[in-house]
């Protein structure tokens, strides 16, 4: 049994084991799913906007905008673009199914009042792809849930923003929907289709009794939640006060602890994608162009002129979406959110084509490049490491979106933690001196001192030798970065996503500098300082860096980076923004291009793996350690 199937509940497992009695191509390539993301490629499920036509008229609806409704009777114009056929339909099933994709959802406007519904199935392929369809529940009665799985539909996702009725009917400006798709519900778990509820979560939602209620009821019913963040795009472009900050999102990944509720970010079966923009959904528009989110109106390219394949590589090379991000950067992300606007605001017909929108030169775009008044510093103001000038493979601007937050520097304090988990005979005094030595020496140095405007986490690791890096992770270093997070946050909790065994996986990387820690650690207990500043490098532009960099900086790998973490436990703790991804950058895995890290997911902390394919990413940091 494989790593996903072993992490499945009964009643999952019973579904899966049905449909490869039922069509067995296609359960064995969501099978391979997590095979493929294992070997860093994507395979996003693909939304198929056919047609716009709805009988609501949503005050949250990010579809609005492509509506003959609204370019009629708002803008006043005519769409003269060629819709998608039935040809377009087919020539994207067989390419899809070429690259492993495995997953189609026909959605809207509302599906079921497309006249030629049961056609899409039937050119998308339900023996080849597993389909979905999503709906508001308003013409879903038994006899129609009984024909989509006659048809080959396997799954319908129904939205319930409410479990008052007064709320959704309101919401949905849409009287008795509230009771047609509780109606749905019961036609769609009798016909037998799988099913799952989504709501949208409005600002200050998830904190209310009524939120908890719909979750509630969804576990209940034994029926997942699938929450989609108010997105300032379409309809609700006219309600910035629905958009979400990270409370809300962090208050939710709270409640998937109790609940059967998730989001797009959510970890399932030891998959942790992040924002699956890209890497988990793209949408095709009724003019065959594919954008990487539903609610981001800017084209990665036209199906009719670019092969799907090459438009999902753009998308992975674009800074803004790929190739990882743990926030929804249309929800969320202000900068993003802004320059969205502006360079849609003016448009008619949407979304806007490759290259008036997204294009091979974006860059972070409307950020200030951050960069050292003394050209020879190596560290710029915030204490950034600054790429070398030919480096390519890391990020050559920063707006410091993601960063670490400062641990308060308590010798005494972080000298307990360390001990009381990891042993060791150093004095609390000799540890603080020998910190403050390597703090001064770096201070005084003009090439250097610009580095301690940055974060910085003080750890020692007590004499040991360890045959194997991975075992030693494993049953010793791990386990005590858990056990220091929890109980200075006990509220929250530590996961380690890789379920699978380190030892044998692990080896220092060449010209990383880290075997000299290594050595160090056989004859003496180790001072260092941690110092997470190559934010926006590739792994290999990190290794690269390190090589130039004065030899007492060390590219950090797992016994350092588990120390700062041990002694520090809030150094990927932050309520108000999102910190880094910190890989063990020094550390070689057992494939190439699969890097560990350590990230944080919400209020917890997280272990684990992926691949990186040696992409840079403005979430992705690396640390340096420097000995004293």
């Amino acid at each position: 049994m494989n790593t996903t199937e072993s992490r499945l509940t009964p009643a999952e497992q019973s579904k899966r084991n049905d449909l490869a009695s039922r069509k067995p191509y296609v359960a064995a390539k969501l099978a391979r799913i997590s095979e493929m993301e294992e070997r860093g490629e994507i395979s996003p499920i693909i939304r198929l906007e056919k047609s716009y036509l709805c009988n609501f008229q949503c005050s949250h609806c990010s579809a609005e905008y492509y509506m003959d409704r609204h370019l009629d009777k708002v803008l006043k114009v005519v769409d003269n673009r060629r819709k998608m056929d039935m040809e377009d339909v087919r020539r994207l099933s067989r390419e899809a199914d070429e690259l492993g994709l495995a997953r189609f959802v026909i959605t809207g406007g509302e599906p079921l009042v497309m006249k030629d519904f049961d056609a899409v199935v039937a050119a998308i392929d339900p023996e080849k792809h597993y389909i979905v369809t999503d709906s508001n529940g308003w013409f879903l009665d038994l006899k129609r849930a009984q024909h989509l799985k006659k048809i080959g539909v396997e799954k319908v996702q129904l939205s319930l923003d409410s479990i008052v009725e007064e709320q959704h009917d309101r919401f949905r400006n849409k009287p008795g929907s509230w009771k047609r798709v509780m109606r749905a519900v019961d036609a769609s778990l009798e016909a037998g289709l799988n099913l799952l509820l989504s709501t949208v979560l409005l600002r200050g939602g998830a904190s209310t009794p009524e939120f908890r209620e719909l979750c509630r009821f969804a576990t209940e019913h034994n029926v997942a939640l699938y929450v989609s963040y108010a997105k300032p795009t379409g309809s609700c472009s006219e309600h910035p006060e629905f958009v979400i900050d990270k409370h809300d999102a962090d208050t939710l990944r709270e409640l998937e602890k109790e609940y059967k509720v998730f989001t797009h970010m959510t970890p399932s079966y030891g998959s942790f994608k992040g924002c699956i923009t890209m890497k988990g959904i793209i949408t095709v528009t009724s003019t065959m162009e594919v954008t990487p989110c539903p609610y981001i109106d800017m084209s990665l390219g036209n199906l009719r002129e670019t092969p799907l394949k090459e438009i999902l590589d753009r998308g992975m090379r674009n800074p803004w979406i790929g190739p990882h991000r743990p926030d929804c950067i249309i929800g969320e992300d202000t900068h993003f959110i802004n320059w969205h606007a502006r360079q849609t605001q003016d448009a008619k017909f949407l979304p806007l084509p490759w290259g008036e929108g997204f294009s091979e030169h974006d860059t972070l775009a409307g950020t200030e490049v951050i960069a050292s008044q003394d050209n020879a510093a190596l560290f710029d103001e915030h204490g950034r490491c600054l790429p070398a000038a030919n480096e390519t493979a890391a990020e050559r601007e920063t707006r410091r979106y993601f960063t670490c937050q400062q641990p308060a520097i308590d010798y005494p304090a972080i000298h307990e933690r360390i001990t009381a988990r990891l042993g060791g005979a150093l004095a609390a005094s000799a540890f603080e001196h020998r910190v403050k030595a390597i703090l001064s020496r770096l201070a005084d140095n003009p090439l250097t001192s610009s580095l301690l405007a940055g974060v910085y986490a003080p750890f020692f690791l007590p004499r040991a030798l360890h045959t194997d890096i991975g075992q030693a992770l494993d049953e010793k270093y791990l386990p005590a970065v858990g056990n220091a997070f929890i109980e200075h946050f006990p509220d929250y909790a530590f996961t380690n996503q890789h379920k699978s065994s380190l030892s044998g996986k692990l080896s220092v990387a060449e010209n990383s500098r880290h075997q000299i820690l290594i050595d160090a650690l056989k004859q003496d207990d180790v001072v260092g300082i941690y110092f997470p500043c190559l934010s926006g490098y590739s792994l290999p532009a990190a290794r690269r860096q390190a090589q130039i960099l004065p030899p007492e900086f060390l590219l950090s790998g797992g016994f350092d980076t588990c120390a700062a973490l041990i002694g520090n436990p809030e150094l990927l703790f932050r309520k108000e923004a999102y910190p880094p991804l910190l890989w063990l950058a020094a550390l070689d895995a057992e494939q190439e291009n699969v890097g560990y890290h350590f990230e944080a997911y919400g209020y917890n902390l997280t272990f684990n793996r992926r691949a990186h394919l040696g992409l840079a990413a403005e979430y992705w940091a690396s640390g340096l350690t420097v000995l004293g």
